[in-house]
């Protein structure tokens, strides 16, 4: 089989926001590669099928766009050829390693052997899959970690923007209740099924295809989203009218430069801030619905 390959170089502070434009460009899959002056490669493949717009043009005005964001891409430099090697389909797993998050969780990529070192231990089975995101990344540490100090156990909790789902598997082996979890993106939907499944819990956390919580109208104790602020600003009322009172809000992805102002948009939608949380250059934030 023959594929588009796109190689992209760009600032390695991007690189998240770069796999999310590649994602929705109906990539099939990414790796990354480190270059000096933390500039990184990102080789992305796509099928000869996609009725997506692969245009070197707009592909760069997207990236270029992330400045809007307060996110610096540097000199963009791209190529696009064709590839039918497709032993890159493999070689992205060997970044993936178990990562221990926490005394008490751990992530194991599904193509690794692991014994847990205590009957306490919660293990994370996970495959990525097209999805970006194996629980290795910042914003999901913090969630994690936030998830553990605040879930006491039986609460129904939202999960916005889902991705592989690894916060409601998360969420649900911690003890919560119902979980709900949504994503817009069709590549994520299938990675959370996927990695649901893996963990056994199939009929324990519900998947559904949907835009933030737009026409989502419930009541529950927790709410977790790990996305970009452009997402979460508009995430934040929403959160509010489906929380009871005293429900949490956790949310990650913030970039330093942009914590000021989320913060400012969750105090004005009457939530308080219980914590704030720091891994290298990005920030997650506990808040309280108080009334």
């Amino acid at each position: 089989m023959v594929w588009n390959e796109l190689n992209i170089i760009v600032n390695n502070e991007v690189k998240d926001a770069v796999i999310n434009i590649l994602m929705d460009l109906d990539s099939s899959g990414v790796k990354i590669d480190e270059l000096a002056d933390n500039k990184i490669n990102i080789t992305s493949y796509h099928p000869l099928n996609s009725d997506k717009d692969l245009s070197l043009n707009a592909i760069e005005n997207k990236i270029s766009a992330l400045t809007k964001y307060n996110l610096d891409p540097g000199k963009v430099e791209i190529k696009l050829s064709k590839n039918n090697d497709e032993a890159w389909s493999h070689e992205w797993e060997k970044y993936y390693e178990v990562t221990k998050i926490t005394r008490y969780l751990t992530i194991v990529p599904k193509w690794k052997e692991y014994q847990p070192a205590s009957s306490k231990e919660i293990v994370l089975t996970m495959n990525p899959g097209k999805a970006f995101g194996t629980g290795v990344h910042p914003t999901t540490i913090l969630c994690l970690q936030a998830l553990e100090m605040y879930l006491r156990g039986n609460e129904n909790v939202l999960d916005v923007g889902t991705g592989t789902a690894i916060l409601s598997i998360a969420a649900k082996k911690m003890g919560a209740g119902k979980i709900c979890a949504f994503d817009n993106d069709d590549n994520a939907i299938a990675s959370s099924i996927e990695n649901i499944e893996l963990n056994g819990l199939s009929n324990e956390i519900d998947v559904t295809k949907n835009s933030l919580l737009d026409g989502i109208h419930t009541k529950v104790e927790l709410i977790v989203a790990n996305m970009l602020p452009e997402a979460i600003f508009p995430l934040i009322p929403q959160a509010f009218n489906n929380l009871k009172n005293n429900g949490v809000f956790i949310i990650s992805g913030i970039i330093d430069e942009k914590l000021k102002d989320t913060i400012e948009q969750l105090e004005n939608n009457n939530f308080q801030i219980k914590q704030t949380f720091a891994l290298k250059n990005w920030r997650g934030i506990v808040a309280i619905k108080e009334v």
